[in-house]
């Protein structure tokens, strides 16, 4: 086999994009690994009457920002969208401002009059406001173009992440300067028939469950758009996920942007007593998580590439359904027992660990091992080191699963056998990001080679 390259297959092995990718992953990686210094679900937050921390919330910030920003970029790409065009770069370099001032302001932003920390992370949800608009235009404009589900799914995941970024913003401004100035703050609180007291708490909340929930159907359409697929080879059972999770995410930010400008909230559904399912989780879990499995499983069914990598992708899409929307669901018909923030109900420290576990695990580093997995895919990691990568990925990650559900509904000891089980896991799952670094390092000329041998081995086959 001839293993010259073409120009533009060069610039794929090692463009800016390749580079500003790698020293993302690296520096993501490196606050994930500091996070467990800073809060886990088997230290601090396994008291039932835990709170929310400043310090930790900003710092979180840095990862999610971070992620948001590497899959904007890679998404720029897969969906063909102006890939060197105005576009593409203010999206690069809105993501390399934000990952930037988000993370380092995360670390040293521990109370709100960390003036300059503070400022950075300000800046950097600045530039995340650009990534998501960038992107939103961009994705909008493809999908009027094309006409493919897919697209449309993209775009209206990166309008509702935009959403939740705005409640962000002002919930952030009523934080630090409180009900200032009256005429703006207050007076559309009362407007709304709200305290300002009570908007602030509607806007967080809006916000933090719009974020995730915009950014895992986010996954959804990079994960399908990412092999490539048109409307008219996809199977009938793929297209009908896609389209059942966009309906799930317009759906979401509707609820979301009522709920956070507004008195209505989202009712409590077949409720007992305290037992009961929150409106906006059914719309959530059902519209969005369980579309998208739908979506994934479909595609691990199609006549495509690497067939590992859909497979992988559906492993993820399941352990998060199981660990945020079974497992939730099971919680919330069952409140007379964990307690719903009561710290004396009988199961009220698993209740605690719940809260923390799908937040750490399922919001936060499933959605960041697909966006890597997708990544390597991408970018082109040789295919050996990609096959070791995502089997230490999503294999140690299952068994970090294993142990999260064994912490959660079996024994939630702070240091017991399930923070065994899951330090296991999560030791793989840092082995795998490793490889998967390493591949993005390899120069040029030696992916080139890499990726001819494993070609003549597949076609001698």
């Amino acid at each position: 086999m001839n293993t010259k390259t073409s120009g533009s297959a060069r610039d794929i092995l090692w463009s800016p994009e390749k580079r500003v990718v790698l020293g993302m992953l690296v520096w993501l990686g490196l606050l994930a690994l500091g996070s467990a210094f800073v809060a886990t679900p088997f230290r601090n937050e396994t008291s039932a009457a835990g709170s929310i921390l400043y310090a930790h919330v900003m710092y979180f910030h840095g990862l999610l920002i971070g992620l948001v920003g590497l899959l904007s970029l890679i998404a720029m790409d897969v969906f063909g969208s102006n890939h060197r065009g105005t576009m593409y770069r203010l999206v690069l370099w809105g993501t390399l401002g934000a990952t930037v001032l988000s993370g380092v302001g995360g670390i040293l932003n521990h109370m709100i009059s960390d003036v300059v920390p503070l400022w950075m992370q300000i800046l950097s949800f600045f530039c995340l406001d650009e990534i998501l608009i960038s992107l939103s235009l961009t994705l909008f404009t493809r999908a009027v173009e094309t006409r493919t589900t897919v697209t449309w799914l993209g775009a209206f995941s990166a309008l509702s992440m935009l959403f939740a970024a705005i409640m962000g913003h002002i919930a952030g401004w009523i934080l630090e300067f409180g009900d200032w100035p009256k005429a703006i703050v207050g007076g559309y609180a009362r407007l709304a028939g709200l305290t300002w007291q009570q908007w602030l708490a509607n806007l967080i909340t809006s916000h933090s469950h719009e974020m995730v929930v915009g950014v895992l159907a986010f996954l959804v359409a990079l994960t399908v758009a990412a092999f490539g697929v048109q409307r008219n080879t996809l199977s009938r059972w793929t297209r009908f996920g896609l389209w059942w999770t966009t309906v799930g995410i317009i759906a979401t930010t509707l609820v979301y942007v009522v709920a956070g400008f507004s008195v209505a909230q989202p009712p409590t559904l077949f409720a007992h007593g305290i037992n009961g399912l929150a409106g906006d989780d059914l719309v959530t879990g059902v519209g969005v998580m369980f579309g998208g499995l739908i979506t994934l499983v479909g595609l691990a069914q199609e006549r495509l590439s690497d067939r590992i990598l859909r497979w992988s992708a559906v492993t993820v899409s399941a352990m998060i359904f199981v660990t945020v929307v079974v497992s939730g669901y099971y919680i919330e018909f069952h409140e007379t027992i964990y307690g719903m923030g009561n710290p004396h109900a009988r199961l009220a420290i698993n209740d605690a660990v719940f809260t923390w576990w799908h937040q750490d695990f399922a919001f936060f580093l499933l959605p960041a091992i697909l966006g890597v997995l997708l990544t390597m895919y991408r970018l082109q990691v040789p295919l050996r080191i990609r096959q070791f990568a995502t089997g230490s990925l999503v294999g140690g990650s299952f068994i970090a699963f294993l142990g999260g559900m064994d912490y959660i509904f079996v024994d939630p000891a702070t240091y017991g056998p399930a923070f065994v089980i899951a330090s296991i896991g999560i030791f793989f799952v840092v082995g795998g990001l490793a490889m998967a670094i390493w591949g993005l390092a390899l120069p040029p000329k030696r992916v080139v080679q890499t990726m001819a041998m494993a070609t003549d081995r597949q076609s001698a086959s």
